[in-house]
């Protein structure tokens, strides 16, 4: 199976070049088919042209694609593009920081060839381990998760998480139907998933703030 990396990122000069080099490096050494697109969301310093730079001298068998908004559109709108723009078998999206272990990249994979469509990270699984995590940012997600529960329902209770993966199929369905461009995307996109009865399953993670 191939596996599409969709990163999106604004403003990310200081660390978008060493998670390009860390995402095809895990790639390489796991001997995964797959490539990476990186969504430059309007950005104001020098994001674009770094990913540019790697692009030219990418010398391993990982590509990686650019795609630049003309202005900050926002997670949501920046994930879609990359996603429906996208080819592989198993599509992933991940924060531009890298704040989760990549070695979820092959769980993802292996829940997919199970049978789910779409697999998300889950920080409140108590096998998590959240590292250098601010208490401030845990209580306001445990808030926030408590208020989505209105709408997700089945056991969701990490909607924001930062690194979910979708099968092919699934990401054409979902993502064409998204229209939150922000914060609410992560949310929107469970919905539409439960609505069609996609089947969702959760991973716990490795978090570390970076």
């Amino acid at each position: 199976m191939s596996m599409s990396i969709i990163v999106p990122a604004f403003d990310e000069e200081r660390l978008i070049g060493s998670t390009i080099d860390a995402i095809q490096h895990f790639l390489i050494q796991n001997n995964l088919d797959g490539d990476i697109t990186i969504i430059n969301d309007g950005s104001t310093d020098q994001t674009r042209a770094l990913v540019e730079k790697k692009i030219a001298s990418n010398r391993t068998k990982i590509p990686v694609k650019l795609i630049n908004n003309d202005a900050n559109q926002g997670k949501g709108y920046s994930v879609r593009k990359g996603m429906l723009a996208s080819s592989g078998d198993v599509r992933v999206f991940m924060d531009a920081d890298l704040p989760y272990n990549l070695n979820l990249l092959m769980q993802i994979q292996t829940n997919i060839l199970n049978g789910s469509d779409v697999v998300i990270g889950d920080r409140n699984n108590p096998q998590s381990k959240l590292i250098d995590i601010h208490p401030l940012r845990k209580a306001a997600g445990r808030i926030y998760s408590a208020l989505v529960q209105l709408l997700i329902k089945d056991g969701i209770t990490d909607t924001q998480c930062g690194l979910k993966g979708f099968s092919a199929e699934s990401a054409g369905l979902i993502l064409s139907r998204a229209r939150i461009n922000g914060f609410g995307f992560d949310v929107e996109v469970l919905r539409i998933a439960q609505k069609h009865h996609l089947k969702i399953s959760k991973l716990p993670v490795e978090m570390i703030n970076n």
